[in-house]
């Protein structure tokens, strides 16, 4: 089992907007184990924060060190740190681990109360940040670390300038907060490279957790392996969904709920993921240049249920030959296949379980080698009646369901072409590592 695992460091929030509770929920919505060390116990709700009781400094260190000993920790998250003796504790433990260090500074509330003692936030920017993989500041935090106003780009550029000069290998500076129509999250990262996320912004009012939710959301990321873009790309895409599923629990600020957010997109990333590993495993396959078609292959997998093509990830620009090896030309996203994905919707419309899809080239000995070891059946695109041939994108359609329906359940289906169209098999499975497996095996015998 490689189930991933992400220590939060922060306050509790007993509303669960944010915090501890907060961090707790998207771990879990992201498939990785959450551990926590609490700094402090607050008393809020959705209105405002009453009252904070750190907790003894000594206390939090043990919580971090009792873990550390015990469980891998894959990630770490920092958020509400209050003191400066802590912040000093803290620093002189984690300068020494080797993994992702997520920062959210944690400085002030949306209700606009310190949750750092004032003496303490040039202590945390001279020891947390300078250990800190990456730093999570919306724009009125990143005002409070560099005393630049977020109101134009240039302005946004030199702010991520000066928080990179303060230590950490990268920044991302959220847009929830910049005025405009876009919401963009901008990435500096440690090459100086700028990397832009943009969404619409959502008409909701200011909201209690979404700082929280986006930091931890990127802690599962990045302990799940994915590179910095890659998690913040990912990180943004999360918390723009559960901004649309904001919650009007109490009688204050909304909040941000990652426990609410569709299944759909939580079985996305997984779809992802599951995509990702088989795509650098098919890489290094020797021989699998030889079964890849004039038109190139695609590899097709869809999330349970799915129904269109857009819940279908594939290769955007498609899987090319590179001598006896095969390169994915570009990255996996939802829509990117039509071919490949169309068969997989059309096999799903009759035998859900049958997720996954990668085309080859035609070749009646593959056909004498797949019977050996799987069933298999046809479809005559000759034989496809005009109204489906007039409509783009109907004939796999027709030609998936023809050879289901009269072979039943099979894992290769073939046609032999038509004018101006090559012939081509497409071999299904449940998930991407079965697939995988039969491809070894035709690389093997062929």
């Amino acid at each position: 089992m490689n189930l991933k695992t992400v220590l939060s460091i922060a306050g509790s929030d007993p509303s669960s907007g944010a915090g501890i509770q907060a961090d707790l929920k998207t771990f879990s919505s992201l498939g990785t184990y959450g551990c926590t060390a609490i700094t402090a116990i607050t008393v809020q709700n959705t209105r405002d924060i009453f009252d904070i009781f750190p907790l003894p400094n000594d206390l939090v260190i043990k919580q971090i060190k009792f873990i550390l000993e015990d469980i891998r920790i894959d990630s770490i998250k920092v958020g509400m740190v209050y003191d400066k003796k802590l912040i000093d504790k803290l620093f002189k433990i984690l300068k020494t681990l080797n993994i992702p260090i997520i920062v959210d500074p944690i400085l002030i509330s949306t209700s606009r109360k310190n949750l750092i003692e004032p003496d303490a936030i040039k202590y945390f920017t001279k020891k947390i940040l300078s250990i800190a993989t990456i730093i999570t500041p919306n724009a009125n935090e990143a005002k409070q670390l560099t005393g630049i106003e977020i109101n134009t780009k240039e302005n946004l550029h030199k702010a991520l300038s000066k928080i990179m000069r303060l230590g950490p290998k990268n920044v991302i500076l959220k847009g929830g907060h910049i005025v405009s129509e876009q919401s963009t999250d901008t990435l500096i990262d440690d090459k100086m490279n700028i990397v832009e996320f943009s969404n619409p912004r959502i008409d909701i009012p200011e909201n209690h957790g979404s700082g929280c939710n986006f930091s931890a959301a990127l802690s599962a990321f990045l302990a799940k392996g994915y590179d910095i873009s890659m998690a913040c790309k990912y990180a943004n895409q999360f918390i723009n969904n559960a901004l649309k599923n904001i919650l009007y629990i109490g009688k204050g600020y909304p909040v941000v709920d990652s426990a609410i957010i569709t299944s759909t997109l939580s079985f996305k990333f997984q779809v992802i993921e599951e995509l990702s590993k088989a795509i650098n495993e098919l890489e290094n396959l020797s021989g699998l240049g030889k079964l890849i078609p004039e038109t190139q292959s695609n590899f097709a997998y869809a999330i349970p249920n799915a129904t269109c093509i857009n819940e279908v990830a594939g290769i955007k620009g498609r899987i090319v030959r590179i001598d006896d090896k095969v390169k994915a030309s570009s990255n996996i996203e939802f829509g990117a296949s039509q071919h490949v994905a169309s068969a997989v919707i059309s096999y799903m419309t009759i035998y859900p379980p049958m997720r996954a899809g990668f085309n080859i080239k035609y070749d009646t000995k593959i056909l004498d080698l797949l019977r050996t070891f799987m069933k298999i059946s046809e479809y005559d695109r000759r034989l496809e009646p005009r109204k489906f041939k007039e409509k783009e994108g109907e004939t796999i359609k027709w030609g998936i369901k023809n050879a289901i329906l009269k072979d039943k359940i099979v894992n290769g289906i073939y046609h032999q072409g038509d004018l101006g169209k090559e012939p081509m098999i497409i071999i299904f499975g449940h998930k991407p590592a079965e697939i995988l497996e039969y491809l070894r095996k035709i690389i093997k015998y062929y």
